[in-house]
């Protein structure tokens, strides 16, 4: 049992049952969306809605469709007395993976509450960056910026440290690579190059030469290749989505 505080706008920020009372809130919301019935063909499962606590993202195969779906939106949103934020609500045209289907890039603006909502080629949701071309190459371009500002920062701050000491650094807050699992297209250079990342900064961290050898550099350091990093993490990734008890989630991933 916590103290008694007081909430003047929404759920608590930060609190255990903030995010329970907030899917509780809006499952009214989610149902109705659902129930509509027009949605997208996603792993051969229908699907119109896809939500993590607040942030939603909706699925249509046209526009028509996809300004229905915003109106019930906003209906549902203004009998719960909660606002859409439009500033970050953006749209995106995905583009079809056979050439020959062309579709336009140029669409009327869709509204919600009033307000016209603009076009993006890519937006940043839940950490990962997704693309109108449903490759990976920009989130794996992010993570890439991400290593060399860590490793510069553990440069910066501990560089008198013992090796010891670097590598306990280095595997804390170097390797937590986000959502690397869900990497599946990307072109062939992008993830050569974050490989080519990984190793020169091992190298800079622990003063080795360019022209060390890595293998044996990480058999030094204990440390794992960038290959067993990247499988380890989707084998994790594939058996928490088959333990997760979502329908959802646990379809997709037997379909990949």
């Amino acid at each position: 049992m916590s103290q008694h505080f007081l909430i003047g706008n929404g759920a608590r920020q930060g609190g255990i049952l903030s995010p329970y009372l907030f899917t509780r809130h809006v499952r009214g919301l989610i149902q109705s969306i659902s129930a509509c019935r027009v949605g997208c063909s996603v792993a051969g499962l229908p699907l119109n809605i896809v939500a993590y606590a607040d942030d939603m993202v909706l699925l249509t195969p046209s526009w028509h469709v996809m300004q229905e779906l915003l109106y019930t939106l906003d209906s549902h949103c203004h009998d719960l007395d909660i606002a859409c934020n439009t500033s970050k609500t953006v749209c995106m045209v995905l583009k079809p993976l056979h050439k020959d289907r062309v579709v336009t890039n140029e669409f009327p603006c869709f509204t919600l509450g009033g307000v016209k909502l603009k076009f993006v080629e890519q937006f940043r949701h839940l950490g990962h960056i997704l693309n109108n071309s449903l490759n990976d190459d920009d989130d794996i371009k992010r993570e890439i910026q991400n290593l060399y500002i860590r490793t510069n920062m553990v440069i910066s701050r501990f560089r008198h440290c013992s090796t010891r000491v670097k590598r306990v650094l280095f595997k804390s807050y170097c390797l937590c690579f986000y959502d690397i699992a869900l990497w599946k297209h990307y072109s062939v250079t992008v993830p050569s190059k974050f490989k080519s990342c990984y190793h020169t900064c091992i190298k800079k961290l622990f003063g080795f030469s360019r022209s060390d050898s890595m293998s044996g550099i990480l058999m030094q350091l204990s440390l794992p290749s960038f290959d067993t990093i990247i499988h380890n993490s989707r084998i994790l990734f594939e058996s928490h989505c088959f333990l997760s008890g979502n329908i959802v989630t646990m379809h997709l991933c037997s379909f990949s």
